[in-house]
């Protein structure tokens, strides 16, 4: 199921880098997470369930922490499968 009405990108200029802090407190804090809780965003924010790309910002303990304290689903350190082919497109677009 997609509960999506709208997408968020969050995109950085060519050669700038983030501090974990600026993407906690900045990205995640101010935009992602209040995105995620909007109804003019989403079809339902107690449906959602935040899925990423296992980037080491979002595996952080302190995002998932976020998350949590934040009431957002998400998939967490636990729950996403190491190397499965079913979620990897370039895999499934190859063949």
């Amino acid at each position: 199921m997609f509960t999506c009405k709208r997408l968020l990108w969050v995109i950085k200029d060519k050669g700038e880098s983030w501090t974990g802090q600026y993407f906690h407190d900045v990205i995640l804090t101010e935009h992602v997470i209040p995105f995620l809780k909007n109804e003019e965003h989403v079809i339902d924010p107690d449906e959602v369930i935040f899925v990423y790309d296992k980037a080491i910002c979002m595996r952080a303990n302190r995002t998932q922490h976020l998350f949590q304290d934040n009431d957002v689903k998400f998939w967490d350190n636990d729950t996403w499968p190491e190397n499965s082919t079913d979620l990897n497109m370039t895999e499934i677009l190859g063949q």
